[in-house]
């Protein structure tokens, strides 16, 4: 299956990665795999995972506070709606899906 990240979900991924980086040397490159490897199991098996609500999924990144939340449309194709901070307001992305 494709996984399409919405721009919004990248430029979080991206200042992620940055903020880390800046906290410790080489922790925004443990961040980027990270994130990658629940990617990748996502893609697999995007069903496995627990759902956040209605049809959105959630899946939690290993070792960080993040979770990916994501759609698949039509059996086809995997939406990322955010890569979001575990302690930032809930539902901030929910408008991205209209």
């Amino acid at each position: 299956m494709k996984i399409k990240i919405h721009e919004l979900a990248a430029k979080e991924y991206d200042e992620a990665i940055e903020w880390y980086e800046l906290q410790q040397k080489g922790l925004g490159p443990r961040f980027k795999k990270s994130v990658i490897q629940k990617l990748n199991k996502i893609k697999i098996n995007p069903t496995w995972f627990l759902i956040e609500e209605d049809n959105i999924y959630k899946a939690y990144i290993s070792k960080f506070p993040y979770k990916i939340l994501f759609t698949i449309e039509n059996n086809k194709q995997i939406i990322v709606w955010a890569i979001a901070h575990l302690h930032r307001r809930p539902w901030y992305w929910q408008s991205r899906m209209k």
